[in-house]
């Protein structure tokens, strides 16, 4: 697809979240709307979605690549998220959230409809994004970012129940499902490959309105410089450091753009959870979410634009 391709289509994602914006502006709706959009997509479209890709197009190749070069985008940005709130005099509760929010994407409610928009099946995009956020977001997540988050924020550590519901969440069963169609393969009724090619395909447009619904500006004020700077560490470092590592591993298109662009992503809602729950600074990690999301505004267009001129 081409580079202006590509922009036109995240801009019309972004169009939509501006829609979100303007309906909770004028009072139309608002944060309960976004917590039932949320759950919809949670719970019914992203499986659906995740399935047929997967019985489609499988694990693209390279697919493991991309996995190694965003772990190390994830690590790297944690230790830059800490390294940065410690320079600016924040406390070590707010420096455990900036290391969460500066290192963990959105990949799954955000990227995986990015990518699936931006390249549809083409070479297994969509198939390599899913795993990404398998095993770099929700895996790490929840061993990885929950030791970081008790560490710094004294909160205790993880009793393995946040792990165990990622391991029976309907997108991670629907992973298996959507591999053992794809192996089989397994012939599925005319009417359910239908049923769940539209749910699946409703999923972009649902994530961006439910985004924009659920944007608090409030949360900005105050800590506009430390903010600012964990925006950098998320949305400008994190995706350089997944290029150079791609680009080192001599990764082709479609899997290196997939690793970039999902370490790209603003941060991910589940890790504000996270640094609130084990005691880091929850008000300053979802402010964060915020300014990266909106941030994300400016810096996809680029990111993707470096992308058409360096990969080969």
């Amino acid at each position: 697809m081409p580079s202006g391709d590509l922009i036109s289509q995240l801009l019309a994602l972004f169009a939509v979240l501006g829609v979100g914006v303007l309906l909770r502006a004028l009072g139309r709706a608002g944060q309960a709307d976004a917590a039932v959009l949320h759950r919809l997509v949670i719970d019914v479209t992203t499986p659906a979605l995740i399935v047929t890709v997967l019985r489609r197009s499988g694990i693209g190749h390279g697919a493991w690549g991309a996995v190694a070069a965003s772990t190390v985008a994830l690590f790297a940005c944690a230790l830059a998220g800490i390294a940065v709130a410690r320079a600016l005099g924040l406390p070590r509760a707010a420096q455990g959230a900036a290391g969460l929010v500066g290192s963990f994407s959105n990949t799954g409610f955000l990227g995986v409809p990015v990518v699936l928009a931006l390249y549809g099946d083409a070479g297994g995009a969509a198939g390599t994004a899913i795993l990404v956020d398998s095993i770099v977001t929700a895996f790490l997540l929840w061993t990885f970012g929950v030791a970081l988050a008790a560490r710094m924020g004294g909160g205790g550590g993880g009793d393995g129940r946040g792990l165990l519901a990622v391991l029976l969440h309907p997108n991670v069963l629907s992973i298996a499902v959507g591999l053992t169609l794809h192996a089989a393969p397994i012939p599925l009724p005319v009417w359910l490959e239908r049923a769940l090619g539209a749910l699946g395909s409703a999923t972009p447009t649902l994530v961006f309105l439910a985004l924009g619904l659920s944007l608090d500006l409030g949360s900005l004020r105050g800590r506009v410089r430390p903010l600012a700077a964990v925006a950098a560490v998320k949305l400008l470092l994190s995706p350089a450091v997944a290029l150079g590592v791609a680009v080192a591993l001599g990764l082709k298109r479609p899997s290196s753009e997939v690793a970039v662009l999902q370490s790209a992503m603003p941060t991910s809602m589940v890790s504000v959870i996270v640094a609130a729950r084990y005691g880091c600074d929850g008000q300053f990690a979802a402010a964060a979410a915020v300014v990266t999301t909106l941030g994300a505004l400016a810096t996809l267009p680029i990111v993707v634009e470096a992308l058409r001129r360096i990969v080969p």
